[in-house]
């Protein structure tokens, strides 16, 4: 499960320091009101992965578009192009003409976990999120920050913690996991139909 977390989450994050007043009470219902969730979204990614074994970070770029609730679509294309396409129902991996990884949802449960978090992380459907993360955070002046712990020990076996931060979109997210690995991933250029 920590391999397919590394590929579904490859550098997704960006911690940020903030001068933002936290909430008297962390409100979901704000965020709600505060943070859109298109029916389409694409743009493009930078991430930095953090391996703390070796102390080295290793850098990718790309592109993403998602429909929501139907596909998501992650293709780096810098420094090695691979496609990984997400469904509710499988994972798929590409690199050139060789397909490296799928998983169906029928054959292995974590599939539907991961795409259901994958997809509600990306369109701020944060009633989902509650079901797998104890959510905390803070606004200010239309920004946002949320911290996400897992819930789940299957899930926090993987991940100590996901810190997003955005908009009326998502902008940033950092994935950290418990052995001190962790996924920084800035997007740009957000269109939506």
């Amino acid at each position: 499960m920590k391999y397919l977390w590394l590929l579904v989450f490859v550098p997704f994050l960006y911690s940020a320091q903030s001068s933002a007043q936290p909430f008297t009470q962390f409100d979901v219902v704000a965020l709600n009101q505060l943070t859109l969730s298109p029916g389409s979204l694409s743009g493009q990614f930078s991430q930095q992965k953090y391996l703390a074994d070796f102390d080295m970070q290793l850098a990718s770029s790309g592109e993403f578009d998602y429909t929501k609730n139907q596909s998501v679509n992650w293709h780096t294309l810098a420094p090695i192009e691979n496609k990984i396409t997400m469904t509710p129902q499988s994972i798929t991996s590409v690199q050139g003409n060789t397909q490296v990884m799928h998983l169906q949802a029928d054959s292995n449960p974590v599939v539907s976990v991961l795409s259901d978090i994958f997809f509600s992380v990306l369109t701020s459907q944060w009633q989902q999120l509650e079901v797998y993360f104890t959510l905390s955070g803070q606004i200010d002046d239309g920004q946002w920050q949320v911290v996400l712990i897992p819930k789940d020990s299957a899930i926090s076996q993987a991940v100590s913690k996901i810190e997003l931060q955005g908009d009326a979109y998502l902008r940033h997210l950092k994935f950290i996991e418990n052995n001190g690995d962790y996924t920084d991933i800035t997007f740009k250029d957000l269109r939506h139909e």
